[in-house]
């Protein structure tokens, strides 16, 4: 195995050992009585088979089923997808296509698919398993179906998220409200419209796949399946945190060194540029995180910053270390009655949580960008999230398919999904109404020393 797997193998291994365990407690094997199969069905409200591999376990209003039974779908939703993929790739199953998924008729033909019972664990859900994989297919999977592998979408999961129902699509916003108004007795009223704008998202096709070793077989695909399969869902999240915090589609990108079209830093104008362009920057002065700049970014956003509740500080890990010193910033042993705020949250400032995202850059130049020349300063967000938009035109799916290049005679795990990221107007920007911005609902604090 390359280096590039054990890396992988390493990483993903406590998450097969929980799958592993779900089966080792009988949850779903084939030992135990259809009533245990129908209860884990009413437990997550799924009227079949088919429906319960199409729910997200992990979702908040499934917080009371316990956490075996919530493994226990994991693993047979990962061995239903490993299971699919070796019929395609050994045993001549129909392979998926873009947007649709093949015929699968042949699912239980592989040694894996018989290890596990996989037959008998169908079966005891009261599927006839015939066509089983016309019925069942696991291998398109939703995105809010990452949660399930234990992946924080930290900062995508802050924004609410909308189903695109075209690749570009008009959202409408209102920008202004009207106070009602007192009127005599058997005077006319005056009109006076809303403020309204549109926000135009345009969905981005993200794509990633890893590379079957050619060596592979029927035997010893499974395992190495397992993992890749988490990887390529794992690196659509990691290109969707980074694009919302560090993209720009500029012709030219705000840090120098962000050159490819297919960086995911190119999908859109995310928030640090948005907050740059806007001039909504606190300037900490080359020194440390402190009190007084926190307190002025949040004042910088005027009405956009009043609700703490709507508020996010997003920072590095370095600017995240030195508001840690700040004595109103509190830790999540102290959260108590807030604990449960805001996932992936790893302290509060004034009511407000904190997230720390690995992809702040950390070596940036006192304007905020990426020059080359001085790279020991970092960034902080403060965010309004409720006045930014996550839009999904096509949610996450995971094929397997062989290289294009037949000559190499292998396989690749492929994962793709489309998506969008768009805000309210920004300070300065035209609105569709006529007349510009002055909305500040994302503040950037620049020239912080990394």
């Amino acid at each position: 195995m390359d280096k590039k797997l054990e890396e992988i193998k390493s990483e993903l291994d406590s998450k097969i050992a929980e799958l592993e365990k779900a089966k080792s407690i009988g949850i779903l094997g084939q030992s135990k009585s259809t009533s245990d199969e129908s209860r884990l069905m009413a437990a997550f409200g799924a009227p079949s088979l088919s429906r319960l591999m199409e729910t997200n376990v992990a979702e908040q209003r499934f917080a009371h089923v316990s956490e075996n039974s919530k493994a226990a779908v994991l693993a047979l939703k990962q061995d239903l997808d490993v299971s699919r993929a070796l019929a395609q790739m050994f045993h001549g199953a129909e392979l998926d296509r873009d947007g649709v998924a093949g015929r699968v008729k042949n699912l239980f033909d592989s040694n894996y698919a018989r290890e596990v019972d996989l037959k008998g664990r169908l079966k005891a859900f009261g599927s006839t398993v015939v066509g089983a994989g016309d019925e069942l297919v696991p291998t398109l999977i939703s995105a809010n179906f990452i949660e399930e592998y234990e992946l924080l979408k930290k900062v995508q999961g802050l924004f609410k998220s909308l189903s695109m129902p075209s690749a570009t699509w008009e959202l409408p916003v209102q920008t202004k409200v009207t106070t009602a108004r007192l009127v005599g007795e058997g005077a006319a009223a005056t009109d006076v419209n809303f403020g309204t704008d549109k926000l135009v998202m345009s969905a981005k096709k993200f794509s990633e796949y890893f590379l079957l070793p050619e060596e592979l077989d029927a035997d010893s695909t499974p395992g190495i399946l397992a993992l890749a399969r988490a990887e390529v869902i794992e690196a659509q999240a990691r290109a969707i945190e980074r694009a919302i915090l560090e993209g720009d589609d500029s012709v030219a990108h705000m840090d120098s060194d962000v050159v490819s079209a297919a960086d995911a830093r190119k999908a859109w104008k995310g928030l640090r540029k948005l907050g740059l362009a806007a001039s909504s920057t606190v300037d900490f002065t080359g020194g440390g995180v402190t009190k007084l700049g926190l307190d002025a970014m949040r004042k910088k956003m005027s009405k956009y910053g009043v609700n703490p509740n709507e508020l996010v500080y997003i920072a590095g890990s370095s600017a995240y270390s030195q508001m840690l010193n700040i004595d109103e910033v509190t830790t999540l042993d102290k959260f108590g009655a807030n604990a449960t705020l805001i996932k992936g949250a790893l302290s509060m400032y004034r009511g407000s949580p904190v997230v720390v995202s690995e992809f702040i850059r950390e070596d940036i130049n006192d304007a905020g960008v990426y020059d080359g020349a001085t790279t020991n300063r970092t960034y902080l967000l403060l965010v309004n999230a409720k006045r930014f938009y996550m839009g999904q035109r096509a949610p996450i799916k995971v094929q397997v398919k062989p290289d294009a290049r037949a000559e190499y005679d292998r396989w690749q795990l492929v994962s793709y999904q489309r998506a969008a990221f768009v805000g309210h107007k920004q300070a300065g920007e035209a609105l569709a109404g006529g007349g510009t911005s002055a909305e500040r609902s994302v503040v950037v604090g620049i020239d912080i020393l990394a």
